[in-house]
């Protein structure tokens, strides 16, 4: 009985030697994406932190990756989005509502400073890839 388990434990690791030496296990080109559908999926998961960390207070805000510049068209001349990160704010909750001046970009610079506190790990200055 005890060589039947010893002779059986044997077979069983070659044979996982043998899986592993056929390539499975291995994870396919294809399947990695690209370096935009990566970070695409870092943002996503950004944007679920600002959530979670802001349950009540927390914006429409949403993160993309320009990667050929064409969101560059929806602001001024001058402004190149190409290889950055854009955040969009929209105002659902009436935050910005009432407020001119001086207290509207202070408000404005706080929202946008806590959207953008969840990019930090994904780019290397703040002030200049994201827009």
């Amino acid at each position: 009985m005890k060589n039947k388990k010893l002779l059986a434990i044997v077979l069983l690791s070659l044979s996982f030697c043998f899986v592993c030496g056929v390539g499975y296990g291995e994870i396919k080109e294809y399947l990695l994406g690209t370096k935009a559908e990566k970070l695409e999926f870092e943002l996503l998961k950004a944007k679920v932190s600002y959530m979670m960390f802001y349950p009540d207070s927390f914006l429409r805000v949403s993160y993309y990756y320009d990667e050929t510049g064409w969101i560059a068209e929806n602001f001024p001349a001058g402004v190149s989005t190409k290889d950055k990160i854009v955040v969009q704010i929209i105002d659902s909750r009436d935050v910005f509502s009432g407020k001119s001046g001086a207290m509207l970009l202070i408000e404005f610079r706080r929202q946008l400073l806590d959207a953008t506190y969840f990019l930090e790990l994904l780019v290397s200055d703040l002030e200049n890839d994201i827009v």
